[in-house]
């Protein structure tokens, strides 16, 4: 890759008999009014599948929005769950089932909203169970009397 004169040939000189081969081998789009000098291409074949459906030909289809927003309610009911402990109680099991049923028939992975349900729903039981043990001692507690002569 000399010249007569032991120079390095420049690659990218242009019509220089040294050019890179390798890149002459593209073609040459030349431009008309109507694509103004950018390359048409084909319609691929492999854009039958429905609009609004994401996914490219030979692969499954993501998951479909209903399973999606089934998820995403069960992650809401989850955390309203958690922070309003005595709604918790019937909100944690919505969240758990809601989850449930994005995972078994939509196949949405929804993790967040059974996590977030468990969670609620155990706080609640626990709720539940401080007041009905301070209920308790609050009425099995004699009363305290106060001495004669006071």
């Amino acid at each position: 890759m000399t010249t007569p004169n032991n120079e390095p040939r420049n690659p990218y000189a242009t019509g220089q008999q040294g050019q890179n081969s390798q890149y002459s081998q593209y073609p040459q789009y030349q431009g008309n009014a109507q694509n103004q000098g950018y390359p048409q291409y084909q319609q691929s074949p492999y854009q039958h599948h429905q609009p609004g459906y994401p996914g490219y030909p030979g692969y499954p289809a993501g998951p479909n929005m209903a399973g999606i927003q089934m998820a995403q309610t069960s992650m809401v009911l989850g955390i309203l769950s958690i922070f309003i402990f005595f709604i918790g109680i019937i909100l944690g099991p919505l969240a758990i089932a809601k989850a449930n049923r994005a995972e078994r028939e939509f196949n949405t992975p929804a993790t967040a909203g059974k996590i977030t349900g468990w969670i609620g729903l155990i706080l609640a039981l626990g709720w539940v169970a401080y007041v009905a043990f301070m209920i308790l001692v609050v009425f099995s507690v004699p009363a305290v009397s106060t001495p004669q002569g006071f």
